[in-house]
């Protein structure tokens, strides 16, 4: 791991201090996430400067990944004109490249930032301008995702009118972040972060409640639970005015069932280190084989090794 890696976590909590974000109680906050610095820094690998930038990532994400769940619902302070409602999501925004140092853990902020920030939002607040601030979320979480190759385009985003997903809440956020990734797939990078992401949700929310038996899994109804599931994610998925080939959204979705079937069957697990899926090969020695292929022809032929429907 580099050297001004270890130099820049020492004076982190002076920078810290430099910006004001529409934090209510904003001090406490920072001081929650200076703890966990604190702890960080007191690893003894990372005392002493051999951890390899993975094994720092590791202990980062496991030290700080708590403060950030922990803080929300966050208290906000949002304007109430337009405009300044804006400035204060971007400043809001900008807290995760000021404070975070992993991509897991920008990403954890902004998609709790994303969830709260609606609920909170002053009932003066139109919402169009609710999904320009959702909009710039989705934006960053690109940027971050895809640092080193990120490149702003020239072509505007396509507008998404299709509001189901007004609730406000952590699935409610990952299919609209999918929709707007999927119609504007063709001028945006591809990211996996928010995507594995919304294949544990559904795990835990939507998936069980297909099955023949939520409380287990021995019993069994693969075929059944994959068109329920199926059928659940099309219809949050709907493109009513955008012009996109049913065929791909087909693909994807499939894809998305099969994923979310894999893992939650125990054919594929968590690979923390990595940060996907992979085949489960000695589980007890946290051994992994093949991460889940993307593709949707082998995803299906891997999908079919395992489970028949």
């Amino acid at each position: 791991m580099p050297d001004n890696t270890y130099n820049n976590i020492l004076i982190d909590f002076e920078s810290w201090n430099k910006y004001t974000y529409p934090i209510i109680d904003q001090d406490q906050l920072l001081k929650n996430f200076y703890y966990s610095l604190e702890e960080i820094i007191n690893f003894p690998e990372i005392k002493n400067k051999t951890a390899s930038q993975d094994e720092y990532c590791t202990i980062y994400n496991k030290v700080m990944l708590n403060p950030i769940f922990d803080s929300h619902p966050i208290k906000f302070s949002w304007k109430e004109k337009d405009d300044e409602f804006i400035s204060d999501i971007e400043s809001a925004i900008s807290l995760a490249n000021n404070i975070f140092h992993t991509i897991e853990t920008k990403n954890a902020y902004l998609i709790s930032l994303a969830v709260a920030f609606k609920k909170s939002a002053p009932k003066t607040i139109k919402t169009n301008i609710l999904d320009n601030a959702s909009k710039l979320i989705y934006e960053e979480i690109f940027k971050i995702e895809n640092e080193n190759n990120y490149k702003n385009n020239s072509q505007k985003n396509i507008e998404d009118e299709y509001t189901y997903t007004a609730d406000g809440q952590a699935l409610a956020f990952q299919i609209q972040y999918h929709r707007w990734m999927i119609i504007n797939k063709s001028i945006l990078p591809e990211t996996s972060y928010m995507r594995n992401r919304f294949i544990n949700i559904v795990i835990r929310k939507n998936f069980p409640k297909h099955t023949p038996d939520p409380e287990s899994k021995d019993i069994t109804s693969y075929s059944e639970s994959h068109a329920k599931l199926k059928e659940e994610i099309s219809n949050h998925l709907k493109f009513d005015v955008l012009n996109i080939p049913s065929d791909d959204l087909d693909k994807w979705i499939n894809s998305f069932v099969n994923n979310v079937m894999l893992v939650y069957y125990g054919f594929y697990k968590w690979d923390k280190l990595r940060g996907d899926f992979y085949e489960v090969f000695d589980l007890e020695n946290s051994k992994f084989g093949k991460k889940i292929p993307d593709n949707f022809e082998e995803n299906n032929k891997e999908f079919s090794k395992f489970i028949n429907i």
